[in-house]
Protein backbone atom coordinates (compact mmCIF):
# COMPACT_ATOMS: atom_id res chain seq x y z
CA UNK A 1 0.00 0.00 0.00
CA UNK A 2 2.73 2.56 0.79
CA UNK A 3 4.30 1.93 -2.63
CA UNK A 4 0.92 2.45 -4.30
CA UNK A 5 0.47 5.79 -2.53
CA UNK A 6 3.98 6.82 -3.54
CA UNK A 7 3.31 5.87 -7.17
CA UNK A 8 0.02 7.79 -7.10
CA UNK A 9 1.73 10.86 -5.68
CA UNK A 10 4.44 10.73 -8.36
CA UNK A 11 1.84 10.49 -11.10
CA UNK A 12 -0.01 13.47 -9.63
CA UNK A 13 3.20 15.50 -9.58
CA UNK A 14 3.99 14.58 -13.20
CA UNK A 15 0.46 15.45 -14.28
CA UNK A 16 0.75 18.81 -12.53
CA UNK A 17 4.08 19.55 -14.21
CA UNK A 18 2.78 18.58 -17.65
CA UNK A 19 -0.32 20.77 -17.30
CA UNK A 20 1.69 23.73 -16.06
CA UNK A 21 4.36 23.45 -18.76
CA UNK A 22 1.70 23.46 -21.47
CA UNK A 23 0.14 26.58 -19.94
CA UNK A 24 3.52 28.31 -19.63
CA UNK A 25 4.27 27.75 -23.29
CA UNK A 26 1.00 29.43 -24.23
CA UNK A 27 1.35 32.61 -22.15
CA UNK A 28 1.32 35.79 -24.22
CA UNK A 29 1.72 38.61 -21.64
CA UNK A 30 3.62 39.18 -18.42
CA UNK A 31 0.33 39.74 -16.62
CA UNK A 32 -0.92 36.36 -17.80
CA UNK A 33 2.33 34.74 -16.68
CA UNK A 34 2.08 36.39 -13.25
CA UNK A 35 -1.47 35.03 -12.81
CA UNK A 36 -0.30 31.56 -13.80
CA UNK A 37 2.67 31.75 -11.42
CA UNK A 38 0.33 32.63 -8.55
CA UNK A 39 -1.72 29.50 -9.26
CA UNK A 40 1.41 27.33 -9.52
CA UNK A 41 2.70 28.74 -6.25
CA UNK A 42 -0.49 27.73 -4.47
CA UNK A 43 -0.31 24.22 -5.97
CA UNK A 44 3.21 23.87 -4.57
CA UNK A 45 1.87 24.91 -1.15
CA UNK A 46 3.85 28.16 -1.13
CA UNK A 47 2.90 31.79 -0.56
CA UNK A 48 5.47 33.62 -2.69
CA UNK A 49 7.32 33.29 -5.97
CA UNK A 50 10.02 35.16 -7.88
CA UNK A 51 11.14 34.95 -11.51
CA UNK A 52 14.18 37.23 -11.69
CA UNK A 53 17.38 37.87 -13.54
CA UNK A 54 20.28 38.25 -11.13
CA UNK A 55 20.93 41.85 -11.99
CA UNK A 56 20.19 45.34 -10.68
CA UNK A 57 16.40 45.44 -10.94
CA UNK A 58 15.95 48.67 -8.95
CA UNK A 59 15.14 50.63 -12.12
CA UNK A 60 12.93 47.88 -13.63
CA UNK A 61 15.03 47.43 -16.80
CA UNK A 62 12.79 46.19 -19.65
CA UNK A 63 15.41 43.71 -20.88
CA UNK A 64 15.48 41.76 -17.58
CA UNK A 65 13.03 39.27 -16.12
CA UNK A 66 11.40 40.65 -12.96
CA UNK A 67 8.07 38.95 -12.28
CA UNK A 68 7.48 38.28 -8.63
CA UNK A 69 5.12 38.29 -5.69
CA UNK A 70 7.48 38.69 -2.75
CA UNK A 71 7.28 40.41 0.63
CA UNK A 72 7.89 44.11 -0.06
CA UNK A 73 10.51 44.39 2.69
CA UNK A 74 12.54 41.54 1.19
CA UNK A 75 12.32 42.95 -2.35
CA UNK A 76 13.41 46.38 -1.08
CA UNK A 77 16.34 44.82 0.77
CA UNK A 78 17.51 42.81 -2.24
CA UNK A 79 17.05 45.34 -5.02
CA UNK A 80 16.21 48.70 -3.50
CA UNK A 81 19.31 48.43 -1.29
CA UNK A 82 21.18 46.45 -3.99
CA UNK A 83 22.03 43.57 -1.70
CA UNK A 84 21.18 40.91 -4.24
CA UNK A 85 24.85 40.12 -4.95
CA UNK A 86 25.35 39.32 -1.26
CA UNK A 87 22.17 37.24 -1.01
CA UNK A 88 22.90 33.59 -0.11
CA UNK A 89 20.19 32.23 -2.42
CA UNK A 90 21.57 34.06 -5.45
CA UNK A 91 25.09 32.95 -4.52
CA UNK A 92 23.83 29.40 -4.12
CA UNK A 93 22.55 29.46 -7.69
CA UNK A 94 26.11 29.89 -8.90
CA UNK A 95 27.17 26.54 -7.47
CA UNK A 96 23.95 24.49 -7.51
CA UNK A 97 23.45 21.84 -10.19
CA UNK A 98 19.66 22.15 -10.08
CA UNK A 99 16.73 22.94 -7.83
CA UNK A 100 17.66 23.15 -4.15
CA UNK A 101 15.92 23.57 -0.82
CA UNK A 102 16.94 26.61 1.16
CA UNK A 103 17.50 24.37 4.18
CA UNK A 104 20.14 22.49 2.14
CA UNK A 105 22.00 25.63 1.08
CA UNK A 106 24.76 25.02 3.63
CA UNK A 107 25.72 21.95 1.58
CA UNK A 108 26.24 24.14 -1.50
CA UNK A 109 28.00 27.27 -0.21
CA UNK A 110 29.70 28.35 2.97
CA UNK A 111 27.30 30.46 5.03
CA UNK A 112 28.51 33.32 7.20
CA UNK A 113 26.94 35.63 9.76
CA UNK A 114 25.53 37.96 7.09
CA UNK A 115 23.87 35.01 5.38
CA UNK A 116 22.27 33.86 8.62
CA UNK A 117 21.07 37.41 9.25
CA UNK A 118 19.48 37.37 5.77
CA UNK A 119 17.64 34.15 6.56
CA UNK A 120 16.44 35.51 9.89
CA UNK A 121 15.14 38.62 8.14
CA UNK A 122 13.35 36.48 5.57
CA UNK A 123 11.83 34.29 8.28
CA UNK A 124 10.31 37.35 9.91
CA UNK A 125 8.71 38.22 6.57
CA UNK A 126 7.24 34.75 6.06
CA UNK A 127 10.02 33.12 4.02
CA UNK A 128 10.51 30.03 6.14
CA UNK A 129 11.52 27.50 3.48
CA UNK A 130 11.86 27.71 -0.25
CA UNK A 131 12.89 25.97 -3.45
CA UNK A 132 15.06 27.84 -5.93
CA UNK A 133 15.74 26.71 -9.49
CA UNK A 134 18.80 28.32 -11.13
CA UNK A 135 18.52 29.29 -14.79
CA UNK A 136 21.69 29.68 -16.82
CA UNK A 137 21.77 30.32 -20.55
CA UNK A 138 25.01 30.83 -22.46
CA UNK A 139 25.56 34.51 -23.17
CA UNK A 140 22.75 35.69 -20.90
CA UNK A 141 22.67 37.02 -17.35
CA UNK A 142 21.84 34.15 -14.94
CA UNK A 143 18.47 34.08 -13.25
CA UNK A 144 16.26 31.88 -11.12
CA UNK A 145 12.75 30.80 -10.25
CA UNK A 146 11.89 30.60 -6.56
CA UNK A 147 8.90 29.30 -4.65
CA UNK A 148 9.00 30.23 -0.96
CA UNK A 149 7.01 30.57 2.23
CA UNK A 150 6.08 26.90 2.30
CA UNK A 151 2.98 25.91 4.23
CA UNK A 152 4.37 22.46 5.04
CA UNK A 153 8.17 22.78 5.03
CA UNK A 154 8.56 19.25 6.39
CA UNK A 155 7.44 17.84 3.00
CA UNK A 156 9.19 20.43 0.83
CA UNK A 157 11.51 17.84 -0.74
CA UNK A 158 8.50 16.23 -2.45
CA UNK A 159 8.24 19.26 -4.71
CA UNK A 160 11.87 19.45 -5.86
CA UNK A 161 11.26 17.45 -9.06
CA UNK A 162 8.12 19.26 -10.23
CA UNK A 163 9.63 22.61 -9.21
CA UNK A 164 12.75 21.92 -11.30
CA UNK A 165 10.72 21.26 -14.45
CA UNK A 166 8.26 24.08 -13.85
CA UNK A 167 10.95 26.60 -12.88
CA UNK A 168 12.98 26.14 -16.06
CA UNK A 169 9.95 26.45 -18.35
CA UNK A 170 8.63 29.40 -16.34
CA UNK A 171 11.87 31.31 -16.77
CA UNK A 172 11.97 30.48 -20.47
CA UNK A 173 8.45 31.88 -20.80
CA UNK A 174 9.46 35.03 -18.93
CA UNK A 175 12.53 35.50 -21.15
CA UNK A 176 10.40 35.11 -24.25
CA UNK A 177 8.03 37.83 -23.05
CA UNK A 178 10.75 40.37 -22.17
CA UNK A 179 12.75 39.68 -25.34
CA UNK A 180 10.20 41.75 -27.26
CA UNK A 181 11.76 44.89 -25.77
CA UNK A 182 13.73 47.09 -28.19
CA UNK A 183 16.08 48.13 -25.37
CA UNK A 184 19.37 46.25 -25.21
CA UNK A 185 21.14 45.59 -21.89
CA UNK A 186 24.24 47.70 -21.26
CA UNK A 187 27.64 46.16 -21.94
CA UNK A 188 28.91 44.59 -18.70
CA UNK A 189 32.27 45.66 -17.25
CA UNK A 190 35.33 43.80 -18.49
CA UNK A 191 38.41 42.77 -16.51
CA UNK A 192 41.94 42.72 -17.85
CA UNK A 193 43.59 39.26 -17.71
CA UNK A 194 45.70 39.69 -14.56
CA UNK A 195 42.98 41.32 -12.41
CA UNK A 196 40.66 38.59 -13.63
CA UNK A 197 43.09 35.93 -12.41
CA UNK A 198 43.08 37.62 -9.00
CA UNK A 199 39.28 37.60 -8.88
CA UNK A 200 39.15 33.91 -9.77
CA UNK A 201 41.60 33.00 -7.01
CA UNK A 202 39.78 35.25 -4.56
CA UNK A 203 36.64 33.31 -5.46
CA UNK A 204 38.43 30.11 -4.53
CA UNK A 205 39.04 31.50 -1.06
CA UNK A 206 42.71 32.48 -1.37
CA UNK A 207 44.04 35.42 0.64
CA UNK A 208 45.87 38.28 -1.07
CA UNK A 209 49.22 36.80 0.00
CA UNK A 210 48.28 33.39 -1.39
CA UNK A 211 47.12 34.98 -4.65
CA UNK A 212 50.39 36.88 -4.87
CA UNK A 213 52.40 33.67 -4.47
CA UNK A 214 50.26 31.80 -7.00
CA UNK A 215 50.60 34.54 -9.64
CA UNK A 216 54.17 35.68 -8.79
CA UNK A 217 52.94 39.15 -7.91
CA UNK A 218 53.47 41.36 -4.90
CA UNK A 219 50.64 41.46 -2.31
CA UNK A 220 50.36 45.20 -2.96
CA UNK A 221 49.80 44.60 -6.67
CA UNK A 222 47.12 42.02 -5.89
CA UNK A 223 45.43 44.46 -3.53
CA UNK A 224 45.46 47.15 -6.23
CA UNK A 225 44.00 44.77 -8.80
CA UNK A 226 41.20 43.68 -6.48
CA UNK A 227 40.47 47.25 -5.38
CA UNK A 228 40.18 48.35 -9.00
CA UNK A 229 37.98 45.34 -9.80
CA UNK A 230 35.64 46.22 -6.90
CA UNK A 231 35.44 49.78 -8.21
CA UNK A 232 34.69 48.50 -11.72
CA UNK A 233 31.76 46.37 -10.49
CA UNK A 234 30.72 48.73 -7.68
CA UNK A 235 31.26 45.87 -5.22
CA UNK A 236 31.71 46.47 -1.51
CA UNK A 237 33.64 43.31 -0.62
CA UNK A 238 35.23 40.20 -2.11
CA UNK A 239 31.99 38.23 -2.07
CA UNK A 240 30.12 40.89 -4.05
CA UNK A 241 33.08 41.17 -6.42
CA UNK A 242 33.19 37.46 -7.23
CA UNK A 243 29.41 37.24 -7.66
CA UNK A 244 29.41 40.33 -9.88
CA UNK A 245 32.16 38.88 -12.07
CA UNK A 246 30.21 35.62 -12.46
CA UNK A 247 26.93 37.40 -13.23
CA UNK A 248 28.72 39.54 -15.83
CA UNK A 249 30.13 36.43 -17.50
CA UNK A 250 33.70 37.40 -16.68
CA UNK A 251 34.37 34.32 -14.54
CA UNK A 252 33.12 30.83 -15.34
CA UNK A 253 31.34 28.73 -12.77
CA UNK A 254 33.73 25.82 -13.33
CA UNK A 255 36.60 28.05 -12.18
CA UNK A 256 35.04 28.50 -8.72
CA UNK A 257 33.33 25.21 -7.90
CA UNK A 258 36.34 23.71 -6.14
CA UNK A 259 36.18 26.29 -3.34
CA UNK A 260 32.74 25.35 -2.04
CA UNK A 261 31.61 22.33 -0.01
CA UNK A 262 29.92 19.73 -2.16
Amino acid sequence: MPSERLRSRKLQCLALADTVIRALRNTTTQSELATLMEAITRELECRYYALIHHDDLSQSPPYRVDIKDYPAAVADRLFGDRRYRRDPIIRGCIFADGAFLWSDLHRIIQLDMQDRASFEFGMREGLNEGITIPYVRLGDCPGSCTFAGMRRPNVASRYLGPAQMIGVFAFQAARRLVSCSDVSPPTPPRLHPRPRDCVVLAGRGLSNKEIARALSLSPRTVDCYLTEARRLFDAHDRTELVVSAVLAGEVGLHELRSCQPG
